[in-house]
């Protein structure tokens, strides 16, 4: 019989391969074969997962290496998947050029509901099925249904612990059962994998850094602009706020880890900002796992937006980490059901908030009782608004967490976002009253079961309500939240997002209004986004709005001397007019 393991990340291949070790899929003598499927955007210019500093270690656990995309070439795996009527001949084709023997087959194979594992099911029709998850997305729900043909073939589904207590929901709808890869495995192979790496890391890190490592912070970059989930000017600017508190908390070495697949130029800015502050810097671009820099380096933080990283640094090594930007990730995702929203959300729940230290939670990954209590049916509520169709079981799980945080809802603004009014009255929720508008009667404060069929389109009355008619462009709904909420608390997404409704609306005065408040409350803002923001809406003025768009482009390049966005603003002309 032969088994093949499906990866298309170093951390995946060490996630089945410690599996092995633990013999969690079965002691035989099964031939195992390591299929190798880079998914990048262009293959030809990353590093496979099987020729990376480390791999070696990860390698020996199996018989045979094959390398999938030059199977396929020159399609992507991530796009190609031959006719189903091809099917058959393509399993007589892969089977000969993978030197498959004859006999039983079992795939093992990640993120089940995309290709290449979809194209793999289609070909190896007689195989059984194993899936496993290596990062916090496990957690969430299964992203798109399953034909029959698939799901039931699928025996089990393999995850990293990294939330002790917390159950993967993936794959839960069919029956399918879970087990977490042993932990001792995982960490054992870690330690192989890190001895490899040893040379190449003592070659790379300057003698004053590595001597440093107790009093290193790690940053750990991700992949948030190719997603959408945010621009490059905001990733950018949300590393310099890592680096920034990294300084505020008294390290004096910071050493940054991008993520493999993000854009060099976003880690230009913090070179720049490391020169500046006189401390000691790395950019370490090597295509090695974050967790053999913790191992190697053993640093005293680290800290992310809501990286898989973060988890592993506390959960298997113990060390002290923090987050920035989840809340703000949480706020932005789109759609609603994007996979990455359930990380976001552990990673907001479960680990202190550099930015907000006072509201933010302690660190609680090692909480158990917590976990069980409070995480658990908040991820499971969060869930079920995802896929309620897919999850109808958790229905009455996610009534009961979101009718009990009702009389906490105006301290957890990231309630707002996950059941907003509009998801709660599709789904039935309950949940606090809020302000709508209805014909005749303007503005009412009413329960999400009180809606009469004469009412209009409504939202929150709230900074997400708010964020959602912005990105509608609902420009009358933007200004009568708007004035309502400044009534309140003046707010610089609230002037941003009304400068923009003026703007369409061509009410230039009114416009300008806004963003001369915007300027006059952001006037200590050491955030070089903030003038950004401001800076581009007032391009978008023409003439009327250039002096406010070179006064913020101004103090943006006073904070980030090397940004290009700032520099285009402060440039004669009429940038962005239309």
């Amino acid at each position: 019989m032969t088994r093949i393991f499906a990866a298309s990340t170093l951390y995946g291949a060490m996630t089945v391969a410690a599996a092995i070790d633990a013999g969690q899929l079965g002691h035989d003598d099964r031939e195992r074969v390591l299929l190798v499927c880079n998914n990048v955007d262009i293959p030809e210019v990353a590093t496979p997962l099987h020729q990376m500093p480390g791999a070696a270690a990860v390698l020996a656990r199996f018989h045979r290496v094959v390398y999938w995309n030059e199977l396929i070439y020159p399609f992507h795996p991530a796009l190609w998947s031959p006719r189903d009527e091809d099917a058959p001949l393509w399993r007589s084709v892969m089977a000969e050029k993978m030197g498959l023997r004859p006999g039983p087959l079992e795939l093992v194979l990640e993120s089940i509901q995309v290709k290449p594992a979809q194209t793999l099911c289609k070909i190896f029709s007689d195989a059984t099925l194993a899936v496993y998850a290596d990062g916090l997305m496990s957690y969430g729900p299964t992203r798109n249904d399953l034909h029959r043909s698939i799901h039931g073939r699928i025996t089990q589904v393999l995850y990293l612990d990294l939330v002790p207590t917390l159950l993967p929901m993936l794959l839960t709808e069919y029956g399918i059962p879970s087990q977490p890869v042993h932990t001792g495995a995982v960490l054992k192979l870690l330690a192989e994998v890190t001895e490899e790496c040893r040379p190449l890391l003592d070659r790379v890190l300057p003698p004053e850094l590595a001597r440093r490592g107790p009093e290193t912070a790690v940053l750990l970059g991700q992949y948030l602009s190719p997603l959408g989930i945010l621009t490059e000017e905001e990733e950018e600017e949300l590393h310099l706020r890592m680096f920034q508190n990294a300084l505020r908390l008294g390290f004096t070495s910071v050493v940054f880890k991008p993520h493999p697949s993000a854009p060099s130029s976003l880690a230009d800015a913090l070179g720049e900002a490391a020169r500046e502050a006189g401390v000691a810097f790395l950019v370490l671009d090597l295509p090695v796992l974050a967790e053999a820099v913790f191992v190697h380096l053993a640093p005293r933080q680290v800290i992310g937006c809501f990286s898989t990283g973060l988890f592993t640094a506390r959960t298997l090594y113990g060390i002290p980490v923090a987050q920035i930007g989840a809340l703000e990730v949480i706020r932005r995702m789109r759609p609603y059901a994007n996979s990455n929203r359930i990380p976001a959300t552990l990673t907001h729940a479960l680990l202190p908030d550099l930015e907000e230290p006072t509201s933010a939670p302690d660190d609680r990954v090692q909480d158990i009782e917590h976990i069980r209590r409070e995480v658990t049916p908040y991820v499971q509520a969060v869930g079920y608004c995802m896929q309620p169709k897919r999850y109808p079981f958790l229905r009455e799980v996610a009534e009961g967490y979101v009718a009990a945080a009702v009389d906490g809802w105006e301290g957890r603004p990231e309630l707002s976002m996950h059941f907003n009014e509009r998801t709660r009255t599709r789904l039935d929720l309950p949940g606090p009253r809020t302000w709508k508008w209805r014909k005749g009667k303007g503005w009412t404060l009413l329960g999400a079961k009180d809606r009469d069929e004469d009412d209009v389109p409504f939202t929150d009355v709230s900074l997400s309500g708010f964020a959602s008619l912005v990105e509608a462009k609902d420009d009358h709904g933007v200004l009568e939240v708007g004035a309502r909420l400044l009534a309140e608390q003046e707010n610089l997404d609230l002037l941003i997002g009304m400068a923009q409704a003026h703007i369409r609306r061509k009410e230039t005065d009114q416009a300008k209004r806004r963003l001369q408040r915007a300027v006059e409350i952001s006037g200590s803002s050491g955030r070089a986004l903030v003038w950004l923001r401001i800076g581009e809406t007032a391009a978008k003025l023409g003439k009327p709005g250039d002096e406010l768009r070179r006064q913020a482009g101004r103090n943006a390049l006073r904070i980030n001397p090397a940004s290009p966005a700032a520099q285009r603003l402060v440039k004669a002309g009429r940038f962005g007019r239309r």
